[in-house]
């Protein structure tokens, strides 16, 4: 998937979380026909819209840019080139973590966020093997139970 493709996704995603184009438009600050012609693929999102996008509805930055799992769907994983393997359980853990911070989303600082969706993005780009999970895991229960 290209990130024109991503990103439409994601607006498509974030626009029906409204009960109109319009809505969502005012809510990002952008023109309702600016919205309308991303929709119908007249336009495509830039990288200055799709920031402004996730200020305006309080996303991390690079939501946008980032294919999410969709519940109920298995995500295929980009074949690797080298050595490094992702992680057998990286879909699992990733859905695991993303139900978590989209419950604590709204009471986290940008700079959390920002730390959450590079997270995000180097699991979903089969970045984190078993061994680096386990670290990660490891240095998040340090943090939560008080080390």
């Amino acid at each position: 998937m290209n990130i024109k493709t991503i990103r439409k996704a994601n607006l498509l995603d974030q626009i029906d979380r409204f009960h109109s184009q319009r809505e969502f438009s005012e809510k990002v600050g952008l023109t309702p026909a600016h919205v309308s012609q991303m929709v119908t693929g007249r336009r495509n999102m830039g990288d200055v819209v799709a920031r402004r996008i996730e200020t305006g509805l309080d996303l991390p930055e690079g939501y946008m840019d980032v294919q999410h799992p969709v519940v109920g769907v298995e995500y295929q994983y980009p074949k690797n080139k080298g050595s490094r393997q992702p992680a057998v359980s990286d879909g699992d853990n990733l859905e695991t973590l993303l139900m978590s911070v989209r419950q604590m989303n709204q009471r986290l600082s940008p700079k959390t966020r920002e730390v959450v969706a590079k997270i995000e993005r180097a699991a979903l780009n089969g970045k984190l093997t078993d061994e680096e999970w386990t670290t990660l895991e490891r240095l998040l229960n340090c943090f939560e139970k008080g080390c």
